[in-house]
């Protein structure tokens, strides 16, 4: 049999809507690829699901009797799907027309090509941030660290302008909404680090470095067009500390330990628990000044101390 030139993986995070959507947008953009749909159900309530399976009976599912993280979720589909080449693909987007019909032609076009990634746009259709440098220690310090307005654009340094261009480039690495791997790099660079990513972080940095370092480039195809709707998946809770950013710390500590050692790692931590005191007397001073409520200041201030605290544990 033969094998369809993409399989596309999703994971159904109890967004039925979103899903909906992103499935009917898909099938009537795609027109000149093969390619099959998984969609994981993790351990969702099931709410939409006969629906979809409705009106997309052509869509391979998969159930989960209990709750996985991103990277666990698409390995399920990476280790048993066929096809010639793989997307890992976010279940809060709307896809424009003819994207994977680019991807996969992109793919075929440059066979060096290992991982690529789509022009990701907002909602409002602004260019969302896709393409990025290599992570470095200092991207990290700014990332963190509340900077004065003009010191702003030192936040935006890890961004591979690329992303603002109409041409195809090759970059260190691709948001993960949106990730295509060609079947042979798969093979070789392997699956998912499933310790990167409970939630969904740090591993598509992960992969595409993994990718480079196996010979493989990674790069970025303008003219397929997909809009994402900024993590409709994951929402962090009202109250208490943001369970979501701490858990993005904790994967960039790991990429650092994982990719550059224990020096790296050393410092990483360093900048963890040496920039809370600052951190803490920006929350504190805004606060004052009437700029923030009580229960938000609680909050980041509750981030932050988990963050930091993060930094001191002996392995994480």
């Amino acid at each position: 049999m033969k094998k369809p030139d993409l399989v596309i993986s999703i994971v159904n995070h109890s967004n039925p809507e979103l899903l909906h959507d992103c499935l009917r947008t898909l099938y009537a953009t795609t027109r000149d690829s093969s390619f099959e749909v998984w969609i994981v159900d993790n351990a969702t309530d099931g709410r939409g699901v006969d629906a979809m399976r409705r009106d997309f009976p052509q869509v391979r599912w998969l159930f989960n009797t209990e709750r996985k993280g991103f990277s666990a979720n698409h390995n399920q589909v990476l280790r048993q799907a066929r096809g010639r080449h793989f997307c890992i693909f976010n279940d809060d987007t709307i896809v424009h027309e003819g994207a994977f019909d680019a991807l996969v032609r992109f793919m075929d076009d440059n066979p060096r090509v290992g991982m690529a990634g789509a022009r990701l746009l907002n909602a409002d259709g602004t260019i969302q941030n896709c393409t990025f440098r290599p992570m470095s220690l200092a991207g990290q310090l700014f990332d963190i660290v509340f900077l004065p307005r003009p010191l702003h654009f030192l936040k935006a340094m890890a961004i591979d302008p690329a992303q603002y261009g109409h041409d195809e480039a090759r970059v260190s690495w691709v948001l993960g909404a949106c990730i295509v791997v060609r079947e042979e790099a798969l093979a070789e660079v392997g699956l998912l680090d499933e310790q990167m990513s409970p939630l969904g972080n740090t591993e598509d940095t992960d992969w595409c470095v993994r990718a480079w370092k196996a010979g493989w480039e990674v790069a970025f195809c303008p003219e397929a067009v997909i809009t994402h709707l900024t993590s409709r998946s994951f929402r962090p809770s009202d109250t208490g500390a943001d369970k979501v950013r701490i858990e993005l710390w904790r994967t960039r500590l790991a990429y650092f330990r994982k990719h550059h050692g224990r020096l790296h790692e050393t410092a990483m931590r360093a900048i963890l628990v040496g920039t809370l005191p600052y951190n803490s007397a920006v929350l504190t001073q805004t606060l004052l000044r009437g700029r923030m409520s009580l229960p938000e200041y609680r909050k980041q201030l509750a981030t932050f101390l988990g963050i930091s605290q993060m930094g001191l544990r002996a392995r994480v």
